[in-house]
């Protein structure tokens, strides 16, 4: 039996002309927003992909290149890169649906270079929406958590994205709940509660295995992490874990052995969000304004960190 992804916003989405669907963390982010991009374009949908990368994108010999520090990455059978999900994602939509995509790649810098490669995008691409994909959940991080995950390429995404303000379909969506270690999930849902009183929480739903947006999903992933030098996305893989039915210390590839992971339903959900409404919550993004570099964000946001009083660390009641 098939079954559609039911997505919470799919009728906002659907009033994008030009939707981007954009990694907002780096490395595999990116591959979390396949299920909604499939959905979307079933129904007809213009939508791109971009992604936050951690590749060397300023010395990536083809593509189409924007700025020194955005290019647009599609297939050529003649290059080859020891690390480099989105050229491999590329490739996999030209192998196995004989489509040639563009994946935009933003270079890893600070707020500033960001934001500049997000205007430039938009206007490229004539987007008038933005739904920004989180593999785990550490953009919903406020900044006063007791254990906060990585929230630096998160919260950088965030301060570009919201300088767009003439776009007015923003979206946050966060996908893999639970994969991550060193958060305090109790915090998280204290967010997401905080979140729901303000008007920002639009919904949740599920992948299942039958679901052809999942297993096109699956098979991009699969596809990526079997390439030479590929490490495995931990949040990608939990997520294929929980679809299958997995549960508790399970580990799909060789990279988390000899850790314990807890692998349960929660991480096939996703989670969708209003942007503005995490934006305005976040403490990070005043210290942003002005960075350049990546070491610049995180020297930015670890100085502020210190003078922010953390809730004090606490269990999920489940």
């Amino acid at each position: 039996m098939s079954m559609e992804f039911n997505i919470p916003i799919i009728n906002e989405l659907a009033k994008c002309e030009n939707l981007l669907i954009a990694g907002m963390g780096g490395g595999f982010d990116v591959f979390c927003g396949l299920p909604i991009y499939y959905e979307l374009q079933k129904r007809g949908k213009k939508v791109h992909l971009a992604n936050f990368s951690f590749s060397d994108i300023e010395n990536i010999r083809h593509g189409i290149r924007l700025t020194p520090t955005l290019v647009g990455v599609t297939f050529d059978p003649e290059e080859m890169y020891p690390y480099f999900p989105e050229f491999y994602l590329a490739e996999w939509f030209k192998i196995n649906q004989n489509q040639d995509i563009t994946i935009w790649c933003f270079q890893k810098t600070g707020a500033f270079p960001l934001t500049e490669n997000y205007h430039v995008l938009a206007e490229h691409l004539s987007l008038d929406g933005i739904l920004l994909i989180d593999g785990g959940v550490d953009s919903l991080m406020r900044g006063d958590e007791a254990e906060k995950g990585t929230v630096i390429e998160d919260a950088t995404s965030l301060f570009a994205v919201n300088e767009l303000s003439r776009i007015k379909n923003r979206f946050l969506v966060c996908a893999g709940l639970g994969a991550e270690q060193n958060i305090t999930y109790a915090h998280v849902f204290e967010n997401i509660a905080a979140i729901t009183k303000e008007g920002g929480f639009l919904g949740v739903c599920s992948l299942t295995p039958a679901m052809p947006a999942y297993q096109e999903f699956e098979n991009a992933v699969l596809h990526v992490q079997g390439k030479p030098f590929h490490d495995p996305s931990v949040i990608n893989s939990s997520i294929i874990s929980a679809v299958r039915g997995n549960y508790g210390d399970y580990h799909l590839t060789e990279k988390t052995n000899g850790s314990r992971l807890w692998i349960s339903p929660l991480m096939a959900f996703y989670w969708f969000f209003d942007f503005e409404v995490v934006v305005k919550r976040n403490l990070f993004l005043s210290q942003l304004q002005g960075t350049y570099t990546f070491r610049d964000a995180l020297n930015r946001v670890l100085d502020f960190s210190r003078h922010i009083k953390s809730r004090p660390q606490t269990n999920v009641p489940l």
